[in-house]
């Protein structure tokens, strides 16, 4: 035997003397680095990505060249479940070919290289492994290592790419504004016997993690005050146990810019402006965002849900997913003129919004779409009454408001559809209104009121619009500029002599 061979054998030796009663099979001649074997999954290290599935071609290899070394005669490999017990068998990728008697023996010429494939189990269930590789010098171990991995067996899984959705209008959606909140959706496809959990990197730094079953396939990223490009990362696994795995990930690449601006359809310096809700990631009041009792109240057991379209984001609502705004107060010494302004994508035919009168709720207002038209209802027990519009034929969120003009005993509304922008659309030329005793306030609720008081387990769950703004006057703005146009024209208007 050569010097190296009897150094090793006196270490073996020393370690038995050590050990006592140990099994001698799994017993360590020599451990550390000097060995460093893995395995390719479909060309891919297992270091490098820890999952196989059913058909996956896996081979094993040598990241350092072995051949050179007289004492490595074979590759022992096996797969060790969770309770420890193999699964399988031991495959011994030998040069000698001599094998044991619990053992599937493939003789190689060399242990360089890939070797020939290593027999995943058929009856394998799905979870997670250990492949074991022992280095041997005939029947000794020469060093032993373990990688854990997860078998998907046929369970669908994939990581496909990183999506980057803007609130508002942006003019150019390739550059973010700073200080714009983004959110970023994990493209993943999985099936339902995996509950995926992912982490999020803003560079090296973690930001968010968890369950996708607990949303956090989508997490909000508020963009820095400073221009350039900036990294986002996402590692995903197919379960919560993830420890020493390697996920599959994806990296987005953002710009971010100072030259960009918000284009919201109002800002909070209007005198006039109640309520506004831009839906940039959270419910709070954009206006006065630090006080509680402003912000929205979800109505309904499921968290709120934040969708996508045409690279915008929004706040979905429906009739599982019911959003209020506080309550508005109404004077009780005469006429009130309110303006809703909101830029919203229909979803579904339904009610997209309600506004309630009074502590009965007797007496209501709804939105809804239906068959390409948005119809807008004033109802009383007495009477119900309402206004008609056509949708402009588009995909993409619409601008579009709702005038409300408030008596003593009388109600009267109108629709505005404005489409894209402010300047172009449909405008009602008369309100409809209706005779009822008002109260002194209202409340605004986003998505289908009339079916909080249903099971959800007996009636269908449907998302009917995107919310992107949404802004509450109590002086309608078309008003506004039409006195400020006014006034205008007075200061320019030529003195006459």
């Amino acid at each position: 035997m050569c010097l190296r061979n009897a150094a090793k054998t006196l270490i073996f030796l020393a370690i038995l003397a050590f050990l006592g009663g140990c099994d001698a099979a799994d017993s360590l001649l020599f451990s550390g680095s000097a060995y460093r074997p893995n395995a390719y999954v479909n060309g891919v290290p297992l270091t490098e990505c820890s999952f196989v599935a059913l058909g996956d071609s896996v081979h094993l290899y040598f990241e350092e060249p072995v051949s050179d070394d007289p004492d490595v005669t074979a590759l022992m490999v096996f797969l060790r479940n969770p309770r420890g017990d193999i699964a399988g068998e031991k495959v011994l990728y030998s040069l000698d070919g001599e094998a044991e008697k619990d053992e599937t023996v493939i003789q190689v010429q060399s242990l360089d290289g890939e070797l020939p494939p290593f027999p995943i189990p058929s009856n394998l269930s799905y979870g997670r492994y250990t492949m074991v590789s022992q280095v041997m010098s005939g029947k000794d171990i020469l060093q032993k290592t373990e990688k854990p991995f997860f078998y998907l067996s046929n369970a669908v899984f994939s990581f496909e790419s990183i999506s980057a959705h803007l609130p508002g209008i942006i003019e150019n959606p390739q550059l973010i504004p700073t200080g714009c909140v983004v959110m970023l959706e994990a493209k993943v496809d999985f099936d339902s016997r995996l509950d995926p959990y992912i982490v999020w990197y803003d560079g090296r730094r973690k930001i968010s993690e968890g369950r996708f079953s607990e949303g956090a396939g989508f997490i909000f990223w508020k963009a820095p005050e400073q221009s350039g490009f900036f990294f986002i990362r996402a590692e995903i696994f197919p379960i919560d146990g993830h420890e020493d795995l390697a996920g599959y990930y994806k990296e987005a690449s953002l710009l971010v810019s100072s030259k960009m601006i918000d284009m919201n359809l109002v800002s909070e310096d209007i005198p006039q402006l109640a309520h506004w809700y831009i839906f940039d990631g959270s419910l709070n009041d954009s206006k006065m965002t630090d006080s509680p009792e402003r912000a929205l109240k979800s109505l309904s057991s499921i968290r709120p849900r934040w969708m996508s379209a045409n690279g915008i984001y929004g706040l979905a609502t429906g009739r599982d997913n019911i959003i209020a705004l506080p309550n508005v107060r109404v004077s009780n010494n005469g006429h009130e003129k309110w303006q809703t302004l909101f830029r919203f994508k229909p979803v579904n035919e339904g009610v997209i919004f309600n506004v309630l009168f009074g502590a009965s709720s007797d007496v209501s207002m709804s939105l809804k779409t239906e068959d390409r038209y948005l119809v807008l209802t004033l109802s009383s027990p007495l009477k119900t009454v309402s206004q008609v519009l056509r949708l402009p034929e588009q995909d993409s969120f619409l601008v579009a408001g709702v005038s409300l003009s408030i008596l003593a005993g009388q109600l009267s509304a109108k629709i505005n559809i404005m489409g894209d922008s402010v300047e172009q659309g449909e405008l009602a030329v008369e309100p409809v209104y209706i005779e009822a005793e008002l109260g002194d306030n209202f409340q605004i609720l986003l998505g289908d009121s009339a079916a909080t008081g249903e099971s959800v387990n007996h009636r269908m769950s449907l998302l009917t619009a995107l919310w992107d703004e949404f802004a509450v006057y109590n002086t309608p703005p078309m008003e506004i500029i039409a006195a400020e146009v006014r006034q205008t024209a007075v200061y320019t208007q030529p003195e006459l002599n």
